[in-house]
């Protein structure tokens, strides 16, 4: 059975050949010609131009979708996929560690502020989840096609635009959760910084990294779970640093 790639991108790139073809009309049809207008004829040839561009696009468009195929296949062989995955995991959880490193060497900033450990799992999962729909957008994007060179900038500044109001929201709803547990003051202003530099980076980089992994070969699918560890360290990393910053 011929790989869906070869299949599809066969059938696709045939059609859009034959179209391409010079637009010689046979005998039979410069006769009736001879009754027909040059305007005629040029609409004619500024069809076959217009669908020509049509079915390249098309192309374009589907070689995300030949690439997910692709992906599904080769996941029937389940030693393969095991090895594909179990790996991109094992160095995840690896680099995690990282985020226990740096909570380590802060002991008594967190002593000193025992309200910011309480919010600790609401900031980095904050940035975990909003970073994660970020990359599953941009990969469902890449995988369909209307994710290419051509409209990845447009899709950046949306990014960019949504970043900012989803952060102002989130930032809002946090002030009011922190409130309700008892934190006030300066505790209140720490939180709700942290909780805004976390959301918007993981927004941002949610968005870049399935771009990023794509264009040096790799599955842009591993940004999803790459997202949350990331996140992970950067918002302990930005909580610890926050709070050093304006609590002492």
């Amino acid at each position: 059975r011929l790989p869906p790639r070869i299949v599809l991108t066969g059938m696709l790139t045939a059609h859009s050949n034959l179209m391409r073809r010079d637009y010689r009309p046979s005998a039979f049809s410069q006769v009736r010609m001879t009754d027909t207008t040059e305007e005629t004829h040029l609409n004619e040839v500024a069809y076959l131009k217009n669908r020509v561009m049509e079915l390249e696009h098309l192309v374009e468009r589907s070689q995300g979708m030949v690439d997910a195929l692709e992906d599904i296949e080769l996941a029937d062989n389940f030693l393969e996929a095991f090895k594909r995955r179990a790996s991109w995991l094992v160095g995840l959880l690896v680099l995690q560690s990282c985020s226990s490193f740096i909570l380590a060497g802060q002991d008594d900033l967190l002593a000193a502020h025992p309200v910011i450990v309480y919010f600790l799992t609401m900031l980095v999962g904050a940035g975990g989840n909003a970073g994660n729909q970020s990359a599953v957008r941009i990969i469902r994007g890449l995988a369909i096609g209307a994710v290419t060179r051509q409209t990845r900038r447009d899709y950046l500044v949306r990014e960019m635009q949504m970043a900012l109001a989803i952060t102002l929201t989130l930032v809002c709803v946090g002030a009011v959760r922190v409130v309700l547990f008892h934190g006030q003051g300066m505790d209140a202003i720490v939180i709700c910084g942290s909780l805004a530099v976390i959301v918007f980076c993981s927004i941002v980089f949610g968005t870049a990294l399935p771009l990023v992994l794509a264009d040096v070969g790799i599955d842009p699918a591993h940004a999803g779970t790459s997202i949350q560890v990331v996140m992970d360290i950067l918002g302990v990393a930005v909580t610890c640093a926050m709070t050093s910053w304006l609590l002492q």
